[in-house]
């Protein structure tokens, strides 16, 4: 659906991804080594919740509104080509039949090998037959779309690519980021970037920008042959780009095995590339509801484009301009054979990884947007990544977009008992990321004295309420009758500590599992003199109230959402 400027005038819902994004990073991202209370963790977000920006709602589900917010400038692959080394001989890498005609041919070296991969086999121009798995017990594979990262910056346009992978474990560490190796007509061409340089050993894998809901390490790639080295200036150059035409794809990955490099090698996928970027082949889907790709906004700093309704699958997260202090806004529409389809939606530092924001919409094809703020000093001057964690399979077509907020500065929203709560967030080693963006949106409608927003919520996971099973109307009516449901909601949630209660000794954790807050709530920690301790703190029950229970189990307010996403039960407590 078309796009406006006056987008806050609509009836859309939304939650507040700055406050989302603390939930995620703390609840998801704790093994970065991110200090909640650190400048760079989520307390140093939270003065920007305060200066939240409500857009009002057109479909209930979910109380987030509809759509997914990016947007990506279409950008040509290069065609400067670097003349080959005279000691080397020429490999044709002209396109397969059927395929786009190439601007120019590429020539690799042959026998080539970049100095970062010295230690190995692996060489320009050698057949892909011989690219072999020597890693024991380990396999990698595809596990989604290529996308393309595009930083249009500065006057300069540079660009790299992505693929989630899946590992199966063998013996040894995993430390470096898997690449991506091209090859034509039997022959490779491309040997993927430098991913040991700077290696120390402690670095986090990266994840990749396009998500398909499981645990999934991102593939790197550029669009560079480093098949084709030069030197400017003394320094080793890769200035060559792939020419358009179609490719075998494959990833691999660098386990280390005591102190050594080996490879594990995945199965070929069949990618296009053109002036439009790297496409996989899918399956066509209808392009109902109608959401069409709007130009850029002026300060737009990113955005992200997915198109599905072809045979060949387009995905784009493209930089335009640097953060800065100026309000911000994440805008965007996403459209599903399923309208009650959730997209998840990250902001992410590329720098260090860290998720600095969180949201989910509907994917109903409507347009929809959600006020960030400010963003924090530490944060201006960098770029930053949408990331798709979990893109629902019925999905067509969709953009992202983050952008000035027009919105900044509107009429604040109603007072309720979480008003002027400052949440602690204190959440530590808590890794389940999947319910990140689930316990987010509770916090945020909370805080935000959302009331349509938890009704919509509690009523699409069929939330059990106790005491009293009252009706989510009834429960999150305002102004509150008595008990403080939003302060408590938004208090269990970002005071106190969730833990997993199922067959977690396994160590297989399902969708059924449930996270219950507090841990206390738990048989696993109810003598635990530092989890009772921690509802004292967060003013849930007091400590006279403590030693009263301790006989027979904690009895205060607690929350269940389980590991799908379902929000499955809230108590106000006895």
């Amino acid at each position: 659906m078309n796009r406006h400027d006056d987008a806050k005038d609509q009836d859309h819902g939304w939650v507040d991804p700055a406050g989302s994004g603390l939930l995620a990073q703390t609840l998801g991202a704790m093994a970065d080594g991110v200090d909640p209370a650190s400048p760079t963790g989520p307390a140093a977000a939270i003065p920007a919740m305060s200066r939240r920006v409500r857009l009002r709602r057109g479909a209930k589900l979910g109380g987030l509104g509809g759509g997914a917010l990016a947007l990506a400038a279409v950008v040509a692959l290069g065609a400067t080509q670097l003349a080959p080394p005279d000691d080397g001989e020429v490999l044709p890498g002209s396109p397969a039949s059927g395929a786009p005609e190439a601007s120019l041919a590429l020539q690799v070296r042959d026998g080539y090998q970049p100095p970062w991969l010295e230690w190995s086999d692996l060489t320009c121009g050698m057949p892909v037959a011989d690219l072999e798995t020597t890693a024991q017990g380990w396999s990698v594979t595809p596990a989604g779309d290529i996308y393309s990262r595009t930083d249009d910056l500065d006057d300069e346009r540079s660009r790299s690519w992505g693929m989630a992978t899946a590992f199966q474990d063998g013996k040894g560490t995993l430390d470096v980021a898997p690449v991506l190796v091209w090859s034509q007509d039997g022959v490779v061409l491309d040997l993927g970037p430098n991913v040991f340089d700077e290696w120390t050993g402690q670095d986090e894998l990266p994840v990749p920008l396009l998500g398909t809901g499981a645990s999934s390490v991102a593939a790197l790639g550029t669009s560079m042959s480093t098949c084709v080295p030069g030197r400017e200036y003394g320094d080793l150059q890769h200035k060559t780009p792939l020419p358009e035409g179609d490719y075998e794809v494959r990833v691999v990955a660098f386990p280390r095995i005591d102190g050594q490099w080996a490879t594990t090698v995945s199965d070929p996928v069949q990618v296009r590339l053109d002036a439009d970027g790297a496409h996989s082949p899918g399956e066509p889907r209808a392009a109902e509801p109608a959401v069409e790709f709007p130009d850029p906004v002026e300060g737009q700093v990113s955005g992200f484009v997915l198109d599905r309704t072809t045979d060949r699958v387009t995905a784009e997260m493209t930089q335009l301009d640097y953060s800065s202090d100026t309000p911000m806004r994440v805008m965007g529409a996403c459209a599903s054979s399923d309208p009650e389809d959730l997209l998840p939606i990250e902001l992410v530092l590329p720098s260090t990884g860290e998720v600095i924001a969180a949201s989910q919409i509907t994917c109903d094809g409507f347009e929809a947007g959600t006020g960030v703020g400010a963003l924090s000093e530490n944060r201006s001057g960098e770029t930053i990544d949408i990331r798709l964690p979990d893109v629902p399979d019925g999905v067509s077509r969709l953009w992202v977009s983050l952008e000035p907020d027009a919105s900044f500065g509107g009429a604040a929203g109603p007072e309720c008992s979480a008003t002027g709560l400052e949440p602690k967030f204190d959440l530590n080693n808590f890794q389940i990321g999947d319910i990140a963006a689930a316990a987010g949106a509770i916090v945020i409608a909370a805080m935000d004295c959302d009331s349509d927003a938890l009704i919509a919520l509690a009523e699409e996971s069929d939330t059990e309420l106790m005491p009293g099973n009252g009706t989510p109307e009834q429960v999150f009516a305002l102004p509150e009758s008595g008990t403080e449901h939003y302060r408590t909601l938004a208090t269990l949630l970002s005071d106190t500590r969730g833990e997993i209660v199922g067959d977690v000794d396994s160590g297989d954790v399902t969708g059924d599992d449930t996270v219950v807050w507090p841990r206390v709530a738990t048989e696993e920690f109810r003598d635990s003199d530092e989890a009772w301790d921690e509802v004292v703190a967060a003013g849930l029950v007091t400590a006279e109230e403590v030693e009263g229970q301790r006989a027979h189990g904690y009895q205060g307010p607690r929350i269940g959402i389980r590991v799908d996403m379902t929000w499955e039960y809230y108590s106000a407590g006895e």
